[in-house]
């Protein structure tokens, strides 16, 4: 699922909501959903970013869905869109065939088809809201091919059904029931463990969901005209399968060249993923004419479990087609955690004057667990038992907020706002998964391919050169360890130029501390030797390390704080935003960058820090944006946007081998040659358009549509190799072409 940052906040730093509810689960990181969801259920969708009040429980983007509800009146729509490669410009030119990209990813289909009913039960007492979802989006993958040498297919499409209803048991209380299925089928994803630029079809995995839904209960009252109280219950199950490809052989293995970064002849792992999340919320609000008091709690509870299954045991490793190394994989392994986390929070909004103060407190208390699993016995171990490890973590956290906002001149033209807000940075239960003794663990070993066959052979592997471990001992965290956390500061002056235009002028920071990461405890940094090559970036000698053959093998992972990894934001804005009696217009221009260290990796292992620091996450230093809506003559209505941002951060990624390092333990090290950032994507220039017509027709309003997205046919690569070697800076996707896309709604 795609992440949401702003203002340098961190991709974990989403939060998604449901009627004021996080319905994100606690697996993985923390920021997804692992959901999809439908457009016609909702009847807003509110996005805060900057200054979040102390019912927020992290400091990125916050968005929050509304749904529909029944009225005393039957109410339905439809909306329905689609396209076709027929519909989409070739944008594939010399430049980029020049650079080894022989297709471009396209559109085959897509389309989406949302309608929606919803009317009484009982009027003024009961009433229901409905709506079913079907979309899919089937595309070419750029520069990758089936065996038979045809483009492959990224096919994929979901399926959700909502019932809502809504009852008023008396005048002052409303209860709310809502129930949402969900599913997915995705015939050929990436595999889930090691990343490539190129994933051939075969070495792609089948995704399919079993029971996924949300259930929501939610009782509100209005205990009077000033306070109103409101609970919630909510659950939600998620389950999805990423499965071998049903056409690969029994006995095929997975092979990654590392140059070109390209999976082929299987997916290196299959995948099982059960979890689930109950989430209970309350609130009670207070509210005069100039004070605004709200004081609630949240609590999160769940787990996340996943199994997971390599073919033949073995993952093979070929730098440009030449066999390197075979990593050994402990199957059976899997891993599940559990985790709850509970927030409290208080927060007012106070009017005096010209001035308006937003004060708040969020405390917070989050444990994560591992309970007792086991694990079947495989190619390379035994079966295994592991007891649970409660209490891993135990953080327990303060975070204040505090806004501001003054009425310059008192005539509500000119404002001037400031905030200064601590927030956590989102987690989720996986970050204890490297403790896990069950979780995937694998031993990279030399493999000299003598009978030229591309298949590892026993007598092929030199198991006695083996680093890394199948069996690692149960991992710890750090005492102590603490929950990372982050300071927004922000100051803005808006001002409105007669009664048609607003501007405003702004600047935004951010700064993290307590950055953590995974560390081997039993392998120290003075147990690192340097050794000197050549930089074959810049021709300049570079050093590298080399790792105590004495411990090859030693694994005791830590979850521990590194306090000399800082990330910072700093950023400045100007919007402006006008409205006329047939055009509106509104835009912007974001000056910013992202700074700071890559809190992943093993930092014990000095190769990873080499150029850690660098430009991180979606770091893009120049952006313009714009919209705007012109109603023409006829009654149609002519809308676009226009983005133009500067390019991604890129690495550069060297990967040493006994080639240049004899006797090198690791066998392989990847290291970063350019601090991320020094090369980046191009600049990307889109512009999108939208015409439309809306008429009535007997008791229903009818809106055909068309769209043109990308009218300039921008080619800008959004994903290259970057790894040093022939393959470097190929492209395995761009912008894609111009699309048009026809649609339509009909409500009645």
């Amino acid at each position: 699922q795609p992440t949401l940052q702003v203002h340098g906040s961190s991709n974990n730093d989403n939060v998604f909501m449901i009627d004021n509810v996080q319905i994100q689960h606690m697996g993985f990181t923390g920021n997804q959903t692992g959901f999809y969801f439908n457009d016609g259920l909702m009847e807003e969708i509110s996005y805060q970013t900057s200054s979040l009040p102390a019912e927020a429980p992290v400091g990125g983007v916050q968005i929050n869905m509304i749904p529909r509800d029944g009225g005393n009146q039957f109410h339905g729509g439809l909306f329905v869109t689609g396209a076709n490669d027929s519909m989409q410009s070739d944008n594939l030119d010399d430049t980029l065939v020049a650079l080894g990209f022989r297709a471009q990813n396209r559109v085959d289909t897509v389309y989406d088809f949302n309608a929606t009913f919803g009317g009484p039960i009982k009027h003024d007492r009961l009433w229901f809201f409905s709506t079913f979802r079907r979309w899919a989006a089937n595309n070419y993958l750029g520069n990758t091919f089936t065996v038979t040498g045809g483009q492959a297919l990224d096919d994929q499409r979901i399926s959700d059904a909502t019932l809502r209803f809504t009852g008023k048991l008396n005048e002052k209380n409303k209860l709310t029931v809502h129930y949402d299925r969900s599913a997915k089928w995705r015939g050929h994803r990436p595999n889930n463990w090691i990343g490539a630029s190129i994933n051939e079809p075969i070495s792609s995995v089948v995704q399919t969901t079993g029971l996924n839904y949300i259930g929501q209960v939610k009782w509100s009252s209005p205990i009077s005209n000033r306070l109103l109280t409101e609970v919630s219950a909510f659950t939600m199950p998620v389950n999805y399968n990423l499965s071998f490809q049903p056409d690969a052989a029994a006995d095929a293995v997975a092979t990654f060249d590392q140059i070109r970064s390209h999976f082929t002849g299987v997916s290196p792992r299959q995948d099982t993923n059960k979890a689930r999340m109950y989430t209970y919320a309350g609130f009670m609000s207070y509210v005069t004419g100039g004070h605004n008091f709200k004081v609630g709690l949240q609590v999160r509870t769940g787990d996340s479990e996943e199994l997971f299954e390599t073919r033949q045991d073995i993952v093979q490793i070929v730098n440009n087609g030449v066999p390197n190394s075979v990593r050994l994989v402990n199957n059976q392994s899997g891993h599940k955690e559990s985790g709850v986390n509970t927030g409290f929070y208080v927060q007012d909004s106070w009017s005096f004057g010209r001035v308006t103060i937003n004060p708040g407190l969020r405390y917070e208390r989050f444990t994560m667990s591992i309970p007792q699993q086991s694990a079947a016995a495989g190619r390379w171990v035994p079966a295994r038992e592991f007891a649970d490890q409660p209490n891993l973590v135990n953080w327990n956290t303060l975070s204040p907020r505090f806004g501001i906002a003054w009425d310059v001149l008192g005539d509500g033209r000119t404002a001037v706002k400031g905030g200064l807000s601590k927030y956590d940075r989102l987690a989720g239960i996986t970050i204890i998964q490297p403790l896990n003794g069950k979780n995937i663990a694998f031993q990279t070993c030399p493999w000299a391919d003598t009978n030229g066959d591309l298949r590892a052979q026993d007598a092929e592997i030199a198991f006695a050169r083996c680093t890394g471990s199948l069996q690692p001992a149960l991992g710890n965290v750090e005492p102590g360890l603490k929950r990372p956390y982050q300071w927004e500061y922000t100051a803005s002056v808006q001002r409105q130029f007669g009664s048609r235009t607003s501007v405003m002028l702004g600047y935004f920071g951010r700064k993290f501390w307590n950055l953590y990461t995974t560390v081997n405890d039993a392998v120290q940094p003075n147990n690192y030797s340097r050794v000197t090559i050549n930089n074959p970036l810049t021709n300049q000698p570079i050093t590298v390390y080399n790792q105590d053959p004495a411990t090859r093998g030693q694994v005791r992972n830590v979850l521990k704080t590194i306090p000399e990894l800082s990330q910072r934001y700093h950023g400045v804005e100007l919007q402006f935003n006008s409205r006329f009696d047939d055009f509106n217009i509104f835009g912007g221009v974001t000056i910013g960058n992202n700074h700071g260290d890559q809190d992943a990796g093993d930092l014990n292992n000095p190769n990873v820090r080499l150029n850690n620091q660098g430009d991180i996450g979606f770091d893009s230093p120049y952006q313009i944006r714009g919209g705007f809506s012109y109603t023409m003559p006829a009654g149609f209505r002519l809308s676009g946007s226009l983005r133009s941002a500067s390019g991604l951060p890129l690495q550069r990624i060297y990967v040493v081998t006994t080639a240049e390092v004899p006797g090198l333990t690791q066998v392989t090290q990847n290291v970063q040659v350019a601090e991320r950032g020094e090369y980046r994507y191009p600049w990307v220039n889109l512009l999108d358009l939208r015409i439309a017509k809306s008429f009535a027709a007997g008791g229903a309003r009818i809106e055909p549509t068309l769209d043109l997205f990308n009218v300039f046919n921008n080619n800008a690569v959004t994903n290259a190799v970057q790894t040093l070697g022939t393959s470097l800076g190929r492209p395995s996707s761009i912008v894609m072409g111009r699309l048009l896309r026809l649609g339509g709604r009909i409500s009645f």
